[in-house]
């Protein structure tokens, strides 16, 4: 659970709140963390979808479900809410919008986790084989994977890509094309996530979407400047944000705008996170609202989906 989501529930005179969210999240990622530093010593054998799933259940069906449905016994008390690999929408990809994300696209994003949400970094936990494994295994859950062939001209991001050094100037650029762009309509004019496109914006499932807010400066697929660029070129699949790859197609262009939106991160200090901030979208209140509704399951495996869906962010 990242820091800012402890703080803030820690502000909160909810005492209820604070316990359901740090008893249910420390429980799940000890449990999780638990298991997967046990396989980390066993021999490292060639990645299969059996083993990726022994794995899956071990580690990852808490949250995404033992179907990959979103519906782990946890899934109603973390923000964001875990992926439904049902859907087989990937928005962390190197991949065109609307195709398939590579299977390293799938493994980095096990291997590094998703900074600033409940996805933890499994690096040193599992091998890159027990990855790799998991990889496969997630495939098997949505039909996406069998019906639909990955092809080579799908990965958009050239392998030699280099990011261009942030001057004063690219950032000013890079604030024009920000606003020519529109980003604002929905990021807001200093890219606090409260543009006026903000409230009414929804994914594809018909969730709420919470806009990001730049000045947070933590980044779910990594807040280096190529990390950026990837998720302006290729969108977040599944949710509002589109892919730029056809709308800004000059690469001075692309590292300008990923230069202005990482100029906007501000340090943080406790006080900003126990504070009202008028943008502020409190992640824990529907999350746990949803969980109150729930009825307990003696088996996971029949777990229904929850009677009120979580919101979901973004992605970034």
């Amino acid at each position: 659970m990242p820091t800012k989501y402890w703080c803030k529930s820690m502000a909160s005179s909810n005492h209820t709140r604070l316990v359901a969210v740090l008893g249910g999240c420390l429980l799940g990622l000890a449990a999780c963390s638990a298991t997967a530093i046990w396989h980390s010593d066993q021999p490292s054998a060639p990645p299969d979808v059996a083993t990726g799933r022994r794995l899956y259940l071990a580690s990852c069906a808490g949250c995404h479900g033992v179907r990959g449905d979103a519906t782990g016994e946890i899934a109603a008390s973390v923000f964001p809410p875990p992926r439904d690999f049902t859907r087989g929408e990937f928005r962390f990809r190197s991949t065109a919008s609307g195709t398939l994300p590579t299977r390293a696209d799938l493994a980095r994003t096990i291997d590094l986790g998703l900074p600033g949400s409940a996805m933890p970094s499994w690096r040193g936990l599992l091998s890159d084989n027990e990855i790799a494994s998991i990889v496969l295994f997630v495939e098997t859950l949505s039909p996406r994977f069998a019906q639909e062939q990955r092809q080579p001209e799908d990965v958009i991001l050239p392998a030699d890509l280099s990011p261009v050094a942030a001057t004063p100037e690219l950032v000013t650029r890079g604030r024009d094309l920000y606003v020519k762009m529109g980003c604002g309509e929905c990021h807001g004019a200093e890219g606090r996530g409260d543009g006026k496109a903000a409230a009414t914006s929804r994914n594809s499932d018909g969730t709420v979407s919470h806009v990001f807010d730049f000045t947070y400066g933590v980044y779910k697929a990594g807040d280096a400047p190529i990390d950026v660029y990837r998720t302006f070129v290729t969108g977040l699949d599944g949710a509002p944000m589109p892919a730029f790859d056809q709308s800004l197609p000059e690469e001075a262009d692309r590292w300008a705008l990923v230069a202005y939106v990482l100029s906007l991160g501000r340090a943080r200090g406790l006080t900003y996170y126990f504070s009202e901030r008028p943008t502020w979208r409190d992640p824990m209140a529907a999350n746990l609202e949803a969980a109150r509704k729930t009825p307990a399951q003696p088996d996971a495996t029949t777990t229904p989906a929850p009677e009120s869906t979580p919101p979901r962010d973004d992605g970034w």
